[in-house]
């Protein structure tokens, strides 16, 4: 009895020491957690951080995240959060009835506790039709897609705690009510989802992701092209599958949400379709427009399926309004560009069709800040002789603040361009909020006047 007391108590101490063996010497290949966070610093011991505490500070952070079996326990953790308590492991994700996700962001979204108000909507769908007419005597379009929310779509699968602080208004409902009253064209797959969603067969949206489906952004691809074709008489190439492949388990996006949840048991999405796509060139045209796509991650899908430079030609993405895709080669190295707004009209003159394509969640500012600056640029009532006196005397306003100048040589600094370049931006950017104050008091006259 007294043998079997003792193997059992080495057995149990040999289980405690077990993390520590597999942190010291590992024996078992361990799979890492999902999701993004920064590691904690490993720390080298000396005798100044071991008497001043900082070794101490740094071993507190990083022994814990490298204790062995560490992703196994944290799994077990959140899987009893998940499946027995209904909690979310994961603060920016919403667990929603029958196992549905929904990112936080979105839900806000949807409930309107981002609503910048009806003046800054109604504002930015006026800059787009200020500058419509001067941007089709150049023989130059404007699009503005609303990419479907998921929230939206799957709405009846929200906790009803979140349901109860639901607003009257909402960014995306307001935005496609004023677009609809105005000359800007648009194409609102948010709608168009919701009145397919019981007629596709297969689904458009998922369980366990932030966008809509493969299928669903296909389906999303070729009606957007063949609007365009139809719309502005562009012989375009089509979007085509070689196969579609079934499964209930998520692949690519949809799984951006459940992966960071780090759940020790699998789950099973809804029926996904995963088609193989292609773009068809045999008919089109040889020559092909070009296309500026200013927009979210929505737009990812069809970028890497050749929409910029397959469908069109020559096209790019400008992620956020922030990075430029795609991304330039310089001495063998792929270098990445931010959008340098010095001159609109050569930036416009590049392309044939500019197209703002956001979802849901980024409608509190649509294009990103450059619907403001094609509004400064292009407005018909400045010419090009009085936009460039005002720019210029902004950039002397600047060189008079030191404060202000210095800011601006900084910014040169960062984006490696010359001085002037970096005064011309600063000073441009000035012009616009000289013409957004204008046209706000425009439409508080416009208000008046219809009371």
């Amino acid at each position: 009895m007294k043998i079997i007391k003792y193997i059992l108590f080495i057995g149990f101490v040999g289980i405690l020491f077990l993390p520590l063996l597999q942190s010291i010497y590992p024996f078992y290949n361990e799979i890492p957690l999902r999701g993004e966070f920064v590691p904690a610093p490993k720390s080298t011991l000396s005798v100044e951080n071991w008497f001043n505490g900082s070794f101490q500070s740094v071993e507190e952070k990083y022994r814990p995240e490298h204790t062995g079996f560490r992703p196994f326990f944290v799994r077990i953790y959140n899987q009893i959060n998940y499946s027995l308590l209904a909690n979310s492991p994961n603060k920016n994700i919403v667990l929603g009835k029958n196992d549905y996700l929904f990112d936080t962001k979105h839900v806000n979204a949807y409930l309107g506790k981002d609503f910048v108000g009806d003046e800054e909507i109604r504002l930015k769908v006026l800059k787009l039709e200020n500058v419509l007419d001067t941007l089709k005597s150049l023989n130059k379009q404007i699009l503005v897609v609303l990419a479907p929310s998921k929230v939206r779509y799957f709405s009846e699968y929200i906790p009803e705690r979140y349901l109860i602080q639901k607003k009257d208004k909402s960014n995306y409902e307001q935005l496609a009510k004023q677009l609809s009253k105005s000359k800007v064209q648009y194409i609102d797959f948010s709608a168009w989802f919701l009145s397919q969603k019981q007629k596709s067969k297969y689904s458009l949206m998922n369980k366990f992701g932030i966008h809509w489906t493969k299928y669903g952004e296909y389906v999303a691809m070729d009606s957007l092209i063949n609007y365009m074709s139809e719309k502005y008489n562009w012989n375009l190439p089509k979007a085509r599958y070689r196969k579609l492949t079934l499964t209930h388990t998520p692949q690519f996006t949809d799984r951006d949400m459940i992966d960071p949840l780090n759940l020790l048991l699998q789950k099973d999405d809804l029926l996904l379709a995963y088609p193989d796509v292609y773009v068809d060139t045999t008919k089109a045209d040889k020559k092909r427009p070009r296309i500026l796509v200013v927009g979210d991650s929505f737009y990812w899908g069809m970028y890497y399926w050749g929409m910029c430079n397959e469908v069109f030609d020559r096209g790019e993405f400008w992620y956020y309004n922030r990075v430029v895709y795609p991304e330039i080669f310089e001495n063998g190295k792929i270098v990445q560009r931010e959008p340098m707004f010095t001159d609109m009209h050569k930036i416009i003159d590049k392309f044939d069709i500019i197209v703002f394509f956001q979802t849901e969640q980024n409608l509190n500012d649509l294009g990103f800040s450059f619907i403001e600056r094609l509004y400064a640029s292009f407005l018909s009532n400045i010419n090009e002789e009085d936009k460039e006196i005002r720019v210029k005397y902004y950039i002397e306003l600047i060189k008079k603040d030191s404060k202000w100048y210095e800011s601006v040589k900084e910014k040169a600094k960062k984006w490696d361009k010359p001085l002037e370049e970096a005064l011309r931006i600063d000073a441009t950017y000035m012009l616009e909020q000289q013409q957004e104050t204008k046209l706000k008091q425009e439409i508080k006259a416009m208000e008046i006047g219809d009371r």
